[in-house]
């Protein structure tokens, strides 16, 4: 069974992950400390995808992109929170974190789907908004994981009360793709324990309504 390499790091204890690809390493996330965690594994990127664009899951991206060269992913709708950390100073984060130099996109239908191809793995991408306008979930039906970021914990769901949350908008992407997934799927979430999608249908309270 294929399961990612988990790190956390930062002040907000985020989660980024590491899979190992039939061509190379996917970087999911990038919290405070993952480019030093590279670098002590020896691990190789050959792309940081973004679940969404919030200070905590981007704050090494640079680093990464600068150490290997490789390209970072974001949905167009958080793209510029991921290149200009200037609102960081909201939520008290000094000095400001550094950006990327530049960033690709997801091509994914609004609130939709699409299938995704990262060193030859076939993911299905969600756009899942409602935590952030850009927020996406990667499903890997193969290995039966899903890498949620900040949509589906264990126990309940991201917080809408940010900018550009909508509270309307989770649950009905929830309802939409991650509920009828098999129940034995495996969600790795951007903070706190891993979790499957059987074991949120039946005690998440937040599931019970969607």
């Amino acid at each position: 069974m294929i399961s990612p390499r988990v790190f956390t790091g930062g002040d907000l204890a985020t989660n980024g992950y590491l899979l190992e690809g039939r061509d190379g390493v996917i970087c999911f996330d990038a919290p405070e400390g993952m480019a030093r965690e590279l670098m002590r594994t020896g691990q190789k990127p050959v792309a940081l995808l973004l679940t969404h664009g919030h200070f905590d899951h981007m704050w090494d991206s640079v680093l990464i992109q600068e150490d290997y060269n490789c390209p970072v992913y974001v949905h167009k709708a958080d793209e510029a929170m991921v290149l200009d950390t200037s609102y960081v100073k909201m939520f008290g984060v000094v000095p400001p974190i550094r950006a990327p130099s530049h960033v690709q996109n997801f091509d994914v239908p609004e609130a939709g789907s699409a299938p995704f191809v990262c060193a030859g793995e076939e993911f299905q991408i969600f756009h899942l908004p409602g935590h952030s306008p850009g927020s996406v979930v990667f499903y890997h039906p193969g290995w039966g994981l899903l890498i949620s970021g900040d949509t589906l914990f264990c126990g309940g769901v991201g917080r809408w009360d940010l900018p550009g949350g909508s509270r309307t908008a989770l649950l009905q992407g929830l309802r939409k793709h991650l509920v009828g997934l098999p129940l034995e799927t495996r969600v790795y979430a951007g903070h706190g324990p891993r979790t499957t999608i059987g074991h949120e249908r039946e005690t998440n309270p937040y599931l019970d309504i969607v």
